[in-house]
């Protein structure tokens, strides 16, 4: 913000320009600008995101197979499925870290039911990005499933987000 009495540069919110005194709580700071940004996180649905297809897997999978794809896909989470097909579970890189440390069988006999996160909350493809965001931010997580009439069609991530947000909003 400039002093407009001397032309000094002053921080926002500064009480009085340290060069002359002139007294800056009167003056009126300009409001930000809403611009791409803040349209794309609020207005843009997660189907714009083009996320990825999931990796699937049953509940009597083990982990070994689950970390194998994983890092085959470079993916940071597998959906885990009933026998339905519907979305029972979620297992992610901070499940297998936080639920197997210290454990020492091989991990070809842990079934992914012992590990995974039951019940994940999920989005639909019609839900914005800001409510992705809302969800990650207040559940402490960074992957959510995304759901079409209770069966997975992809997951979103806080990676996919970011990178969504760096290409189409400058």
């Amino acid at each position: 913000m400039e002093c407009p009495s001397c032309g000094e540069e002053c921080l926002a919110g500064q009480d009085s320009c340290k060069v002359c005194g002139q007294d800056l709580t009167r003056l009126s700071f300009p409001a930000p600008k809403r611009g791409r940004i803040h349209e794309l996180i609020l207005e843009d649905p997660l189907s714009q995101l083009n996320a990825p297809s999931p990796i699937t897997l049953s509940k009597s999978d083990n982990v070994a197979r689950a970390v194998e794809l994983m890092r085959n896909r470079r993916f940071g989470s597998v959906l885990v499925l009933d026998e339905s097909g519907a979305l029972t579970g979620i297992l992610t890189e901070r499940d297998i870290c936080r639920r197997l440390a210290g454990r020492r069988e091989p991990l070809e006999w842990i079934p992914i039911r012992d590990v995974m996160t039951p019940n994940p909350q999920s989005l639909t493809e019609e839900d914005t990005i800001a409510s992705a965001l809302n969800h990650m931010a207040v559940g402490g997580f960074r992957h959510i499933p995304i759901v079409r009439d209770g069966a997975p069609v992809g997951f979103v991530s806080i990676r996919g987000i970011l990178s969504y947000i760096a290409k189409n909003a400058l």
